[in-house]
């Protein structure tokens, strides 16, 4: 099974939690972040912590409950806002259609609680941008992404589109490019 709203596993642990025990594959993109396969490597060993910084112009992030809940006007926004800070498990319930890589970096890394998410809504930008930032005994990973958004949804990135190809693609090639 593909999984792009990888959020809907934070927000509801149980159906992760029935795939296991199903032995039901899962597939979850990287979607639109840099840096995954680092992450899931450094997991391996000792990760202390993993914080994603998300910049998303003001109309993507239209119409969030976090937004809605927090009355912030957006279309009156002239600078840079944090609209979130927490953990990726209150992000995907607050922002369930606009940060999806947040689940999917906790499931590769820390989990929903131990990772960072930070998310800013900046009328200057065009893009979606995405920083990941993890440290562990391995040493100090960084990837930033600036991803274009999709023309018929912009609280997506075209590259999470690609990314979900690419997935279909390695599970039917015979050898596998990552972790």
């Amino acid at each position: 099974m593909l999984i792009l709203s990888t959020g809907a596993l934070l927000r509801k642990p149980q159906l992760l939690r029935r795939a296991v025990r199903s032995k039901t594959p899962l597939y979850l993109p990287s979607g639109a972040l840099a840096g995954l396969d680092g992450v899931k490597g450094a997991a391996v060993g000792r990760l202390r912590s993993v914080t994603l910084t998300t910049r998303k112009p003001p109309r993507a992030l239209a119409g969030a409950p976090g937004i809605l809940r927090r009355k912030i006007h957006l279309e009156r926004l002239r600078k840079p806002m944090v609209v979130f800070q927490g953990s990726a498990r209150r992000a995907a319930a607050e922002f369930p259609q606009n940060i999806n890589v947040a689940a999917t970096l906790a499931l590769a890394g820390l989990g929903p609680v131990r990772t960072k998410v930070k998310i800013i809504a900046d009328p200057r930008i065009r893009t979606n941008i995405h920083e990941v930032e993890a440290i562990g005994d391995f040493g100090r990973l960084t990837a930033r992404t600036e991803n274009v958004a999709s023309a018929d949804n912009p609280k997506t990135s075209r590259l999470a589109i690609q990314s979900a190809a690419a997935t279909l693609r390695q599970i039917l090639q015979p050898f596998k490019v990552g972790t």
